[in-house]
């Protein structure tokens, strides 16, 4: 087991998604960075659907109650074991009693995997912690025990030690966006792709809030029926100022949606701090 002494602002645990329950009001959830998550559980010859922790922003602290093999990704930052500092994307061998601390990094989320992974009980099929809907494992606290599937360890052959940085911060972090379903509500769809947008600190799992330097205007007044959403929807209120939905978006949305992000983009955008320019580029 690990015993979390610190867990940062926000620590849960996450897969890749609990899947087939839209119909019945339950979204997927899973983590934001599913790429992160990936790469976490692969460098540990884990299943890629295995439970990872999402810690956000850093200041991530545990104990280990017995020797483990543990690895973080998602930021690029340092990572102490006892007081020997290490980095992210390192598979690290933790023995009995020692500390492991992540610090603040590069990237706003990291993923923490252990080999064999986290013992988690799913909740209809997923270990997802659902921040909107509040489904899944309860956020993890100071003082709790993370046990672990240790004895069913299958090592990656070859293993790989380590791996560069998967995100590095650019000056202006470019979004690919699928145009639609929704664009012709718009007065002028090359609006989006012809400004910078700031990631506004009003953001969370749930969606992104882009403030535009010029907010993006409608060509029809009224309002749309309720759709179904998804992960990556670029959703425009009648600010004009979109929201791009994150890993826990509602199912059903009343705004019109002028695009969708790339899942690669959606990875990118979980790692985006608050103050991030964001540019928009269009593909097919």
């Amino acid at each position: 087991m690990l015993k979390v002494l610190e867990t940062g602002p926000q620590a849960t645990f996450q897969d890749l998604g609990r899947s087939g329950y839209s119909g019945l009001g339950v979204g997927p959830s899973g983590a934001f960075d599913r790429g992160a998550a990936r790469r976490a559980n692969r460098m540990l010859g884990n299943d890629d659907n295995a439970a990872v922790v999402e810690i956000l922003f850093g200041g991530f602290q545990v104990t280990a109650q017995q020797a483990v093999r543990i690895v973080f990704t998602g930021t690029d930052a340092d990572v102490f074991v006892d007081k020997r500092r290490m980095r992210t994307n390192t598979v690290l061998d933790i023995h009995k009693g020692q500390t492991v601390r992540l610090d603040v990094g590069t990237g706003l989320r990291a993923y923490l995997a252990v080999a064999g992974g986290f013992a988690v009980d799913p909740v209809l099929g997923s270990v997802a912690t659902d921040t909107l809907s509040g489904i899944g494992p309860a956020p993890i606290e100071p003082g709790a025990s993370l046990p672990t599937n240790t004895g069913t360890v299958t090592p990656a052959l070859p293993q790989i030690k380590h791996l560069p940085a998967q995100f590095v911060p650019q000056a202006r972090e470019v979004l690919e966006v699928v145009l639609g379903p929704r664009q012709d509500w718009f007065a002028d769809t090359s609006e989006l792709f012809n400004q910078d947008f700031r990631v506004s600190s009003d953001s969370d799992r749930i969606g992104v809030n882009l403030e535009a330097t010029r907010p993006l205007q409608r060509a029809h007044d009224g309002e749309l029926a309720s759709e179904g959403a998804l992960r990556g929807a670029l959703q425009v209120p009648p600010s004009g100022h979109p929201v791009a939905f994150g890993a826990d978006h509602p199912i059903t949305g009343g705004y019109p949606v002028i695009g969708v992000l790339t899942s690669e983009s959606v990875d990118k955008m979980a790692q985006l701090s608050p103050g991030t320019i964001v540019t928009f580029r269009g593909i097919n």
